[in-house]
């Protein structure tokens, strides 16, 4: 189609409100179509459920096939997991004028055994007091086929899609997304002509509606430290020699200082300056000292409780967390108390900010403990490794698309969205920025707050699926008229 004057063009937005309409009459039909994806039990981390895997991305290969796209699957698995399943790969083309979006979703789930489910079948979906109850219904089979079902309303109602469609739809999410990477390596070509990529992913943080334009980054390390081939008794050779132990805890405790401040001067010196919208996010959101301490089952929280100093220190700002020591050495009885472990593992992860990225962390974390290493002048060995790593997301929220997307919000809550910054890591968010760099991502999460990912409790109140698929009606509609746009 070409629009030689935008005058006598009929925006397709002018349809919204007909179109929502359809959407509110097709109600059950919605749920039903969400009742069978649900009863997939795709476990993403279990090798006995890659069957259910298949069986959902070939679920959503046939919804994408009845709209009129064109579908591939990519091999995702690599020599170290060669039994990764495939990514699936979708295009719905309408015409070379028109922006072409690139839509992300996962369809594998947590194993509900380790969820703790023992009153609902995790894998039939419950329909009660306004909420679907199901494993991964809300993370993220629901906001998946909010984009399956307002593509399907276009159809239905022989409308032309307002812009070019693609898909990328993920079966290892909850496995870092290890999957997803190898596959977009593999394929990159099929983004030379995505201009906006969206993830209908994560939780909104209230009620309001929201748009996330970052989030941290995370490098997981691992340090080992080994003095020999086996434990030592206590009371026969203490006092004789290194303790691997007490080695990996000194290392370790080195990285920050009382007030948990990182020690490592080169990392610190790249972190981006703190924004005026940065200083403004965390001084006007509200941020709940109570809900947090309970949360966490914590008396108090540092930074003298305040709101927004907590605020800025879990989002804005790059942190150490220590994991675990893992003794590593073999003994029939682990909670000996008088031999000495010969081999010891430290787990921490660092939270990265922007203009950090995860191979610089590494090379001066490595540099860092070298030196440590050298003046403590330990007879022991060690060794430090980054288990994995995801540079940190953020975009401008005052372009185009975050303000095309803000419009479609306000045109559905009837609010204007907020403009969020996370402090945790998104790996899909991460892979994208790093594969598509002149891409613009947006996250738009149609979860609610309340709906308890990752719990033998996750659910989505059938409202919000509803106002999901009027949402990226929406969407689609304001990025078509950035298309026109004087």
């Amino acid at each position: 189609m070409n629009y030689e004057d935008d005058d006598e063009r009929e925006a397709p937005k002018a349809q919204l409100p007909e179109l929502f309409k359809l959407v509110d009459e097709k109600k059950k039909d919605f749920i039903q179509s969400l009742r069978e994806s649900v009863s997939i039990s795709s476990i993403a981390d279990d090798p006995c459920h890659i069957d259910d895997i298949m069986k959902m991305l070939k679920l959503c290969a046939m919804k994408l096939e009845k709209l009129g796209a064109a579908v591939e699957v990519v091999d995702g698995s690599d020599k170290d997991h060669p039994d990764l399943p495939p990514v699936l790969f979708a295009n719905l083309f309408v015409g070379e004028e028109y922006k072409t979006i690139c839509v992300y979703g996962n369809i594998d789930v947590k194993d509900p055994e380790k969820l703790g489910y023992d009153k609902r079948c995790p894998f039939e979906l419950e329909d009660e007091n306004g909420r679907l109850y199901g494993c991964g219904i809300s993370d993220n089979k629901a906001p998946l086929f909010c984009w399956f079902n307002a593509l399907k309303i276009l159809k239905d109602s022989k409308m032309e899609n307002p812009v070019n469609v693609k898909f990328v739809i993920e079966g290892t999410s909850e496995l870092h997304s290890r999957g997803l990477l190898n596959a977009i390596k593999i394929n990159k070509k099929f983004f030379k002509d995505v201009e906006f990529i969206c993830l209908t992913i994560d939780q909104r943080i209230n009620e309001d509606p929201c748009i996330k334009y970052g989030y941290r980054g995370i490098c997981h390390f691992s340090l080992k430290v080994s003095c020999g081939e086996k434990r030592v008794h206590g009371g026969t050779y203490g006092g004789a020699f290194n303790q691997p132990l007490l080695d990996a805890l000194n290392v370790t405790a080195s990285l920050f200082d009382q007030h948990g401040k990182i020690t490592v001067t080169e990392f610190l010196q790249d972190i981006q300056p703190i924004t005026e919208r940065d200083i403004e996010h965390c001084e006007t959101e509200f941020c709940c000292i109570k809900s947090l301490e309970k949360e966490t089952n914590l008396p108090s929280l540092l930074h003298k409780n305040k709101p927004s100093r907590i605020l800025m220190h879990k989002t804005r700002l790059p942190n150490l967390s220590v994991h675990a020591f893992h003794i590593k050495s073999a003994s029939a009885d682990k909670d000996d108390c008088a031999s000495i472990p010969n081999k010891i593992e430290a787990i921490f992860s660092v939270r990265l900010v922007p203009n950090q990225t995860t191979d610089k962390t590494y090379n001066q974390f490595k540099k860092y403990i070298e030196k440590k290493w050298q003046n403590y002048k330990s007879s022991n060995s060690y060794e430090f490794k980054m288990k994995l790593g995801f540079n940190p997301w953020q975009e401008d929220p005052d372009s185009e698309h975050y303000q095309a997307a803000a419009i479609a919000l306000e045109t559905v809550f009837k609010k204007p969205p907020r403009f969020v910054g996370e402090g945790k890591t998104m790996p899909a968010v991460s892979i994208f920025r790093d594969a598509c760099p002149g891409s613009s991502i947006i996250v738009i999460p149609i979860s609610g707050h309340d709906d308890n990912h990752h719990s033998s409790s996750e659910s989505i109140s059938t409202c919000d699926y509803l106002m999901g698929i009027k949402l990226v009606l929406a969407y689609m509609c304001e990025i078509h008229e950035l298309t026109f746009k004087r």
